[in-house]
């Protein structure tokens, strides 16, 4: 070792060692962009901690803010708040200047929390900071979205309006369509979240919060459509639908229909339903929320100053008067579209959307117009060809349903399974569920039948195992048909061979959830009856006129079914009786075997009584092994449980 070649004091040998190879491997470092690629590098194996001896070996040579705040993001991925500000702490005293993207990811990684009130004192702690004058960084319009972002996530909208009391109405920091939209659905969780708070009896209390945050949201409408138009800021589908859901609260029909112009104003879709009447009429208690609103905002402005609330609220407070009727019609007609309006950019609908209009017709009990809505953004050649999801379907599944339209229930079930579709697995057992139950409700349809058996070879094909409570929804529509036809009820007999054969699978073997779902069992016996009740109902309608063959077939369905259907019934209802009769055939011998557990069974008691009296006898060569052995051969084919439980 030379002279000056060695560990410093306080330092051992091992630590020297290392520091050395660090110096080492940092020759080749020296370039910002080289360290930044090896922490990362680093990093993903999970050695942060060689990652952070380099870069505080680095930050004696070179400037490396990016790599201190890769270490940084790492930490907030992990969870690790508390080592992720004592890593940001560390690099700033060891010189290195926080940015920007440091910032951001600190306030982006507090929002991660699972206790968001836990972090939101940090995060505005932070914020704060970066308004003072020897903070390098001013905030940007990014980290007041990510500290709205946690304060949403916390619920604390004093510390929301607070924050966004600080935006200026342009320029840089100016307030964005990600700035809205977090507002908006803050209002919107905090309304849903106090009136889970209520009891079912403070349903006006509810009303009341609820019709409140509607307020809320039509105020700072008004203020968007201005900005949109001037081109100061750009709407997209997430601002759209996170004002669509927050008028979703309302209990008016008026917030529904104007979610269709919503559509209509920011998007360009054109209205499936025709407007409510005008002029529009302004009730007292919505007459009395913005008034309340209105006064609110006044003393909030009178008490805070210039900075205490946003823009749009310190115009609302300009006057101490109440607000006039004028302006509660231009908060009740802010979603109608101006023709003399200038062209400008629209938002493009994607699946969002169409869920929210399909929930506003729904609310509306517009079915048709749901329907039209539903060809116009999904038609392949027009010009939206919108590719659903699957809770798109259910949705729409649902409206057929509140229709009565089996048929194109039927035929958008192919069409999910067919085509490009079928690689998206769209199809679940709760999807044909939906899908029969719409043609439970249209039992009327003289080829509601055909409609479902349609539908039944669909989840067959599509579906590993037919699900039985789907199944049990078809038979019953097949025994409910109006004209009572023999013949159809025949051909879902046959058609149900599937489903048969499933069932004395679940009741004979038990499937994957059998054994531990007891809802599988009942549901399986459930299927088994409606299988005997169809057979019955074949019988009953066809009379002489059903032919020899299909009689014998139908009474042959109905011997299995009664046989499967009680074995199934008895097992479940014995189950501990079978266990104690199964360790007490292990337990006796010979004779007493016979005269306890043999019930009266001419064969198998005639059997055993042989092998018992040879036994007392002394004859015959392995007269236990042979007892055995054909005590063996019951269990393996289910005879032992029968003899047991009868």
């Amino acid at each position: 070792m030379k002279p000056f070649d060695r560990p410093e004091r306080g330092e051992s040998a091992v630590e020297f060692r290392k520091k050395k190879h660090l110096d080492r491997e940092l020759i080749y470092l020296q370039d910002p962009l080289k360290l930044a690629e090896n922490t990362i590098a680093l990093l993903r194996n999970d050695d942060n901690e060689k990652a952070l001896d380099l870069v505080r070996l680095a930050s004696k040579q070179i400037p490396c803010t990016v790599s201190w705040n890769h270490l940084v993001d790492y930490e907030m991925s992990k969870g690790r708040i508390q080592k992720a500000v004592k890593t940001y702490n560390e690099m700033k005293k060891r010189a290195q200047k926080p940015d920007a993207q440091t910032y951001t990811i600190l306030l982006r990684g507090l929002s991660w929390h699972p206790h968001p009130q836990d972090s939101l004192p940090l995060a505005l702690k932070i914020y704060h900071s970066m308004f003072a004058e020897n903070c390098p960084v001013k905030p940007n319009i990014i980290h007041t979205n990510a500290v709205l972002k946690v304060c949403a996530l916390a619920r604390d909208m004093d510390a929301l309006w607070g924050v966004a009391a600080k935006l200026p109405p342009r320029g840089p920091g100016a307030p964005d369509n990600l700035t809205f939209t977090t507002i908006l659905n803050a209002i919107r969780t905090v309304a849903w979240h106090n009136d889970n708070d209520l009891r079912d009896e403070q349903w006006e209390e509810k009303s009341l919060r609820r019709q409140r945050a509607v307020v809320q949201g039509r105020q700072i409408w008004e203020e968007i459509i201005p900005r949109w138009r001037a081109g100061d800021i750009m709407i997209d589908e997430e601002l759209v639908c996170a004002m669509g859901r927050l008028l979703l609260l309302g209990s008016t029909e008026r917030d529904y229909d104007d979610i269709l112009s919503l559509a209509e104003q920011v998007m360009a879709l054109p209205r499936q339903k025709r407007r409510l009447g005008e002029p529009h009429e302004i009730t007292g208690a919505e007459q009395a929320i913005v008034n309340e609103a209105s006064q609110d905002e006044s003393i909030k402005s009178e008490d805070d100053g210039d900075q205490s609330e946003s823009r749009s609220e310190n115009n609302a407070s300009a006057s101490s008067t109440p607000v006039p009727i004028i302006l509660n019609t231009a908060l009740a007609n802010v979603f109608r579209p101006k023709p003399s309006a200038p062209r400008i950019s629209v938002a493009r609908p994607g699946r969002n959307t169409l869920s929210l209009l399909l929930d506003a017709c729904i609310n509306l009990r517009a079915v048709p117009s749901a329907q039209a809505y539903w060809g116009l953004l999904t038609d392949p050649a027009g010009p939206y060809n919108i590719n659903p999801d699957s809770e798109n379907y259910h949705m729409y599944l649902r409206i057929l349903r509140v229709q009565r339209a089996s048929r194109i229930a039927s035929e958008l079930i192919v069409d999910m399974y067919s085509g490009q579709l079928k690689t998206r697995n769209l199809l679940q057992p709760k999807t044909f569920r939906i899908a029969f139950s719409a043609c439970v409700r249209d039992k009327l349809n003289p080829r509601v039948t055909e409609n479902a058996t349609r539908i039944l070879n669909t989840m067959n094909n599509a579906l590993l195992e037919p699900d039985l409570k789907a199944l049990s929804m078809y038979v019953q529509i097949a025994i409910d048909q109006v004209h009572r036809d023999f013949r159809i009820a025949l051909d879902a007999l046959r058609a149900m061979k599937t489903g048969m054969r499933l069932l004395k699978n679940y009741i004979s073997y038990g499937g994957e959830e059998v054994v531990v779902d007891e809802v599988t069992k009942v549901a399986a016996v459930d299927l088994a009856k409606r299988l005997v009740g169809l057979c019955d109902s074949v019988l009953y309608a066809a009379g002489d006129r059903l032919e020899q063959n299909d009689k014998d077939y139908v009474i042959r369905q109905i011997t299995s079914l009664g046989y499967w259907m009680g074995k199934r019934t008895h097992v479940l209802r014995n189950e501990s009786r079978r266990e104690g009769m199964r360790s007490r055939w292990e337990a006796v011998e010979g004779q007493d075997l016979v005269r306890r557990v043999i019930p009266n069974n001419t064969g198998v008691r005639r059997h055993m009584q042989r092998l018992a009296k040879l036994t007392e006898r002394g004859e015959g060569v392995g007269v236990r092994k042979r007892i055995d052995r054909a005590r063996k051969v019951r269990e393996r084919s289910g005879e032992f449980e029968d003899f047991v439980m009868e």
